[in-house]
């Protein structure tokens, strides 16, 4: 094997502890899952997680429930994206997935589909409060339940909004204001919502007085606390290392040039590994979202210049026998080289870990789940058929 992933399984297990130290019983956790579980096997993540006392995960499409169910586990499984498809909805019903509701047309699908199928639909409604992807506004919130709780093949559980600006406690403050709004409205026409829930990872962290009934927990789980500053800190174990192995090595003169484009030249002599990682595995594939404002713009301004001049905290760097060594020149699609110094005590077919960003890995690279330094498989369980 040339590539794998290696996945700690006590790890994943701190993680949920410190998470909870946090909620003391006072809101349920609802696990999110999403993106093969950030990298970490969605359903192996999910089976570790059940096996440790979770009843509630949470994934972005209905075709990631679904593998989770063909996996078998049976908890609850919130899908966070609207159904699309008459044929989706039949098959997340019968499944007995807990959907989502962000407009009067998801409503009337579901409600059509469970009707014609005689099986009862789960829903949690979302309202939009700021984020701007999808959900209902107070009007169409009071329209939508006054056709659900009418209907008895319908059962509504929750009502959830998402937080759009984790790095601001004002406008946080503003959304659920205007969430908590709409809530006490439908409470007053008597619709109740068993799960009221906002609060992410950043939101517990931060504003631990909103966590209302349930609380939606990814970030922190998967070892990585939110981007921005917060008053509480968790001591977090990252359980994912992508490893490798060293394929070639050969000794190149000082003054050789690197690579596609001659983009590096040696200054001394030295051995240049190849490790068979690239692009296509998402080593040095950065995301390409707009800055956050003008700091954030000078900020990857400065990480690119400084990179081009080779300023060593801007490098990459692998680990080869607990030692760290530079990528050198431009990554390949496939491969990726390595600068080690003649007398270090590297050969072909060592270890090597690379530095790939967990959430952009292919979920098709093995996964190797670990306790105590030894493979472990991960058995059927709590929460698991």
């Amino acid at each position: 094997m040339d590539k794998w992933i290696e996945i700690n399984i006590d790890a994943v297990k701190h993680n949920l502890e410190e998470v909870r130290t946090l909620l003391a019983g006072k809101a349920r956790l609802i696990a999110v899952v999403k993106a093969n579980a950030y990298g970490h096997g969605a359903k192996e993540t999910a089976r570790i997680l059940c096996q440790n006392g979770v009843d509630y995960l949470a994934v972005s499409f209905c075709y990631e429930a679904i593998q989770l169910r063909k996996a078998g586990i049976n908890v609850d499984i919130l899908v966070f994206s609207p159904v699309m498809s008459e044929a989706d909805a039949a098959e997340s019903i019968k499944n007995q997935l807990t959907l989502t509701i962000g407009s009067d047309d998801d409503r009337e699908l579901l409600e059509r589909v469970s009707v014609g199928q005689n099986l009862p639909a789960k829903v949690h409604l979302k309202i939009e409060t700021g984020l701007a992807r999808f959900g209902l506004n107070e009007e169409e919130a009071v329209h939508v339940c006054r056709q659900l709780f009418s209907n008895k093949k319908m059962q509504v559980e929750g009502i959830y909004t998402h937080s759009a600006d984790p790095t601001s406690h004002d406008y946080t403050v503003q959304q659920f204001q205007k969430f908590m709004l709409v809530v006490k409205r439908l409470e007053r026409e008597g619709f109740i919502f068993p799960i009221k829930h906002m609060a992410n990872s950043a939101m517990v962290l931060r504003s631990p007085d909103m966590c209302l009934d349930a609380v939606r927990i990814g970030t922190l789980l998967s070892g990585q606390h939110p981007v921005g500053n917060f008053p509480t800190h968790l001591q977090l174990q990252d359980p994912y290392c992508f490893k490798s192995r060293i394929i070639s090595l050969q000794t190149r003169e000082k003054g050789s040039s690197l690579g596609y484009y001659r983009s590096f030249r040696l200054k001394q002599t030295a051995r240049i590994g190849v490790i068979p990682v690239g692009f296509n595995d998402g080593l040095a594939v950065e995301i390409a979202n707009k800055p956050v404002g003008f700091a954030d713009m000078l900020k990857k301004l400065a990480k690119i210049v400084l990179g081009y001049f080779n300023i060593r905290r801007f490098n990459l760097y692998v680990t080869i026998k607990g030692k760290n060594y530079p990528i050198r020149g431009k990554v390949f699609m496939q491969m990726a080289l390595l600068e080690i110094p003649l007398e270090d005590d590297v050969k072909i077919g060592d270890e090597v870990e690379v530095p790939v960003r967990k959430t952009l890995t292919s979920p098709n690279i093995t996964r190797l789940y670990f306790r105590n330094g030894a493979i472990e498989q991960i058995a059927a369980g709590e929460g698991i058929d």
